[in-house]
């Protein structure tokens, strides 16, 4: 895991500042201080093996982007690599850790200055069953805090497009379709809509509900449209209970994307997610 070996603690730091606080601090329960402290304490003297396992461990409680694939002849297999950067971890033919580098451009200003930040940028890539799944933690990048001055943006690096353009080419996958998974979890009660964009048999269309009104409750005859239309990206609310600290997310089934929006409490909570539409699918 070269990457990590040679990542400099300032790299290691911002890694771990992706984690919910509560999590770091499960994790090192001896290590007190602020969530800053933290990090770098645990950055300046765990072994990259450490590090990787708890980024491992802990994923499904970031913000995630999630893709989800298959292959016509059923033939999946985790890649020995991704775009401009390594596999750190793999455990068995289930799944594997991957850590990018994310390198941005920055112009400082007030003197005019070039320099360059640099976020490890971790991607898991799963097979489940027939679907192969790419799971990409949400960097976000509030640049501001690393200058003491006014700036702006160059180039800001590689993107998710960079990363699943070469896996999807190399690995012969087609995007999953998801409406099957996603339509049944909707009729079961598991959740509702307040927003979503879809195909009526002359146009595109959208609905917004206000706050927190979901139309399969209360609009049940588009409810009943919108069970036999393709959908686009689409907001869904959990209902309480059933998809445990997971309470939003939004789906576009035709491009098997999934997007959680919001850091959960426990882990595996999104892991359920991603398998009750996978099973429903």
């Amino acid at each position: 895991m070269a990457i990590l070996d040679k990542a400099t603690p300032q790299d290691l730091k911002r890694l771990l500042q992706l984690f919910p606080i509560a999590r770091l601090r499960e994790a090192w329960p001896e290590i007190k201080g602020t969530k800053e402290e933290l990090c770098h304490l645990v950055a300046s003297s765990l072994k990259p093996t450490d590090i990787a396992q708890f980024v491992d461990d802990s994923l499904s409680l970031c913000k995630q982007h999630v893709f989800v694939f298959t292959r016509d002849d059923g033939r999946l297999a985790l890649p020995a690599s991704i775009t401009d950067g390594e596999k750190v971890r793999e455990v068995a033919d289930d799944h594997a850790l991957y850590i990018t580098r994310s390198v941005n451009q920055v112009v400082l200003k007030d003197p005019l200055e070039e320099t360059t930040l640099e976020f490890l940028w971790p991607v898991r890539i799963e097979i489940r069953g027939p679907y192969l799944i790419v799971r990409f933690v949400v960097l976000e990048k509030n640049l501001g805090s690393y200058f003491e001055r006014s700036y702006y943006i160059g180039n800001r690096g590689i993107d998710e497009g960079d990363v699943l353009e070469p896996l999807v080419e190399s690995l012969t996958l087609v995007s999953a379709d998801l409406h099957k998974g996603v339509k049944q979890l909707w009729a079961d009660g598991f959740m509702d809509s307040c927003r979503t964009r879809y195909k009526t048999p002359v146009s595109l269309a959208s609905e917004i509900m206000d706050e927190e009104r979901g139309i399969r409750e209360n609009k049940p005859e588009l409810y009943e449209l919108l069970s036999e239309s393709q959908l686009y990206n689409t907001l869904f609310f959990i209902l309480e209970g059933q998809g445990r600290s997971v309470e939003v997310m939004s789906v576009d089934p035709s491009r098997g994307f999934i997007a959680f929006l919001r850091y959960t409490d426990d882990l595996g909570d999104t892991d359920r997610v991603i398998q009750k539409i996978l099973d429903s699918n």
